[in-house]
C-alpha cells in the first residue's frame, strides 16, 4: 500500500510519523515539512517536497527516490537559494538506496538541502542517479557508497561538509572508473574544501583543495593503486603509497591550487617506507609520473578528520598554478631500488608419476630477491595456496645471469592442477610468473593394436569419470562410454580403417589421452 500526497502542509503536527506503508508524491503535488516527521516506508518523489529551516524528515525506509523533475524546496522565493530543513537517513536495518534524481554533467534534476546520514550500515546511491545537496552534508555515522555515481555538495558556494573521520566519509571505489565527491564554487573566499573520501569502507584516504581563482566547481575521487598510465598499464610497487587520487576543476582555471592528501600508513609500500621522509606528491603529466628529488611536500601526520583517527595516517600537500580539468596524483620516493624482484623468462611444470609433479624455471635477472614461493590451485578450488619455497640462488639478491630453479610437489590429485611462481623480494614486492596447468597420469593401453576390429582399452591412473569417443576419419562417433576408475572397455566388429580415440574429463571435457587405432582387413 501507498500513501499517495496530492497537497499536505505538514505543520500542524510537529512529531508526525507515517507507517510502514510507502509514501508516493506525485508530479502534480506539493507537501511541505515545518516540524519533526518520521517515514519508515518507501518515498518516491516525483513532484514537490519542501522543507523549512530546523525541519527535519526521519527517513527510515529501504529505498528513497527522486524523479529528475522532482524538487525538494527551501523557503526562499526561488526554492533553491535559503536553508531548508535536513533530511535524515537513518536507517537501521541494513543500507539505504537513494535514488537523487540528479545529473552532474548537465547539472540538472532534484537536490536536498540538507542531508544528514546517520545509518551504521551506510546509504548507496541507485544506479545512473546522481545526487546534490545544496547546503550541508552531516556524517553522524555510517558511510556513504558512490557505487560509480557522483554526489555534489553546494550550490552558490562550497556547502559544508561535518563529522568526517576514518570511520564516516563517501567511498569512491577501488577502481579508476568510480564516482567523484563535487564541491561546488571553490575560490579564495572558502579557504581550505575537504573532500572526505575513500576507496573502500577500511580505507579513509581524504584530500583537501584550496583554490585561488575565480570561484569554480572542484572533483576528486580515489582509487586502490597506482598504475604506469595514471588510469592503466602495469601496477608501480613498493616506491608508492598504493592510492591514486584524481582530481580536477570544472572550467581548467589557472588560480593558485593547494593540494592536500592524506593516507594510511598501512598503504605505504615496503620501499617507500624505507624512504618516507623523502617523499612527494608526484602529478601525472607528459604521460609519465613526476621524478622529484629532496622534497618532503609538507610531511606530517593526518589531520584532515573531525574525529580522532583508529589507525595512522600521513598527509602532504603541494602547490601548483592549476592543475586542469581531469589530473592524477599519487605519492612516491625515489628509493633506488625500484625494480620487479626478477624476470621469469622460462616456466613449466609436468608430471612425472602419479604422484609426483615437477617445477622448473629461469630467470635472467634478480634484484633484491628473498625467496620463490611456489603456488598450486587444483581444480575444484578457488585460491591459489603456497605449497613450498625456493630461496634464491642470486648473491645478496641480486644476479643479471641466467639461473635455474627446480622444485618437486607431491601431488596425486586425479584432476587438473595449476601452478605458478612467486618471486618475493626482501622489502615484500613480488611479482608472479605465467599459470602452467598439469593434467593427471593417464595410462591407456589399446591392444591389439593394429586389429581385425575387436579390441581392449584398458585405463589406468584416474579415479574421475572419462567420456571415451571413437572417431573415424571423417569425425563420426563410432562408439561413446563412460569410464570410472580403472576399468577395461572392449570394443567389436569395427569395420577396417583408420580411427582415434579421445579420453575426456566428463566433468571439464578437457582431453586427457589421445591414439590411433587401425583395424585392418581380413
Amino acid at each position: 500500500m501507498k500513501l499517495f500526497f496530492t497537497t499536505l502542509l505538514l505543520s500542524v503536527m510537529l512529531n508526525l510519523c507515517f507507517g510502514q506503508q510507502a509514501a508516493y508524491i506525485s508530479a502534480s503535488a506539493e507537501v511541505w515539512n515545518f516540524g519533526n516527521v518520521g517515514v519508515f516506508g518507501d518515498i518516491t518523489n516525483e513532484g514537490s517536497l519542501g522543507s523549512s529551516p530546523n525541519a527535519n524528515l526521519f527517513f527510515y525506509g529501504k529505498v528513497w527516490t527522486n524523479g529528475f523533475n522532482a524538487s525538494l524546496k527551501d523557503e526562499s522565493t526561488s526554492g533553491l537559494q535559503g536553508t531548508g530543513g535536513f533530511f535524515r537517513f537513518a536507517g537501521r536495518s541494513g543500507q539505504q538506496t537513494v535514488s537523487g534524481g540528479f545529473n552532474v554533467a548537465a547539472k540538472i534534476g532534484a537536490s536536498f538541502p540538507n542531508v544528514d546520514v546517520n545509518n551504521p550500515d551506510g546509504v548507496i546511491f541507485y544506479t545512473l542517479n546522481d545526487l546534490k545537496i545544496r547546503n550541508n552534508l552531516s556524517l553522524s555515522n555510517g558511510l556513504i557508497y558512490l557505487n560509480g555515481q557522483n554526489l555534489m555538495v553546494g550550490e552558490t558556494n562550497t556547502g559544508t561538509i561535518s563529522g568526517y573521520s576514518d570511520k564516516r566519509f563517501i567511498v569512491t571505489g577501488t577502481g579508476s572508473t568510480g564516482g567523484f565527491l563535487y564541491r561546488s564554487k571553490l575560490s579564495s573566499a572558502a579557504g581550505q574544501v575537504m573532500f572526505p573520501i575513500g576507496s573502500t569502507p577500511a580505507n579513509y584516504s581524504p584530500a583537501a583543495v584550496q583554490y585561488e581563482g575565480n570561484p569554480e566547481d572542484f572533483h576528486a575521487r580515489v582509487f586502490d593503486s597506482v598504475y604506469q598510465y595514471a588510469s592503466s598499464g602495469t601496477t608501480i610497487y613498493d616506491t608508492v603509497v598504493y592510492k591514486t587520487w584524481n582530481i580536477g576543476e570544472e572550467l581548467g582555471g589557472t588560480g593558485k591550487t593547494a593540494i592536500t592528501l592524506q593516507h594510511m600508513d598501512s598503504d605505504e609500500g615496503g620501499e617507500y617506507n624505507l624512504s618516507r621522509n623523502e617523499s612527494y606528491i608526484s602529478l601525472f603529466q607528459d604521460s609519465q609520473w613526476e621524478h622529484r628529488y629532496s622534497v618532503n611536500d609538507n610531511m606530517t601526520a593526518g589531520s584532515l578528520t573531525t574525529a580522532a583517527m583508529a589507525s595512522s595516517a600521513t598527509m602532504h600537500s603541494r602547490g601548483f598554478g592549476g592543475i586542469g580539468l581531469n589530473a592524477y596524483f599519487a605519492k612516491k620516493t625515489n628509493y633506488t631500488n625500484s625494480y620487479s624482484p626478477a624476470t621469469i623468462i622460462d616456466f613449466n611444470a609436468y608430471r612425472v608419476s602419479i604422484s609426483l609433479v615437477d617445477l622448473v624455471w629461469i630467470t635472467n635477472r634478480e634484484t633484491n630477491m628473498y625467496v620463490f614461493e611456489v603456488e598450486r590451485r587444483l581444480d575444484n578450488e578457488e585460491t591459489f595456496t603456497k605449497v613450498g619455497t625456493v630461496a634464491t640462488k642470486a648473491p645478496n639478491g641480486n644476479s643479471t645471469t641466467k639461473l635455474s630453479y627446480y622444485y618437486q610437489d607431491t601431488n596425486d590429485y586425479d584432476g587438473w592442477s595449476y601452478y605458478r611462481i612467486k618471486a618475493v623480494s626482501k622489502t615484500g614486492k613480488y611479482v608472479y610468473s605465467d599459470v602452467r596447468e598439469v593434467g593427471p597420469l593417464v595410462a591407456v593401453t589399446v591392444y591389439p593394436n593394429p586389429n581385425w576390429g575387436d579390441f581392449k582399452i584398458n585405463v589406468r591412473g584416474i579415479k574421475k569419470t572419462l567420456t571415451m569417443q571413437l572417431y573415424d576419419v571423417w569425425g563420426q562417433v563410432m562408439r561413446k562410454q563412460e569410464i570410472t576408475g580403472i576399468g577395461d572397455v572392449e570394443v567389436h566388429n569395427l569395420p577396417a580403417g583408420t580411427y582415434f580415440l579421445v579420453l575426456k574429463d566428463k566433468e571439464t571435457q578437457k582431453e586427457v589421452y589421445t591414439c590411433k587405432i587401425i583395424v585392418i582387413a581380413h
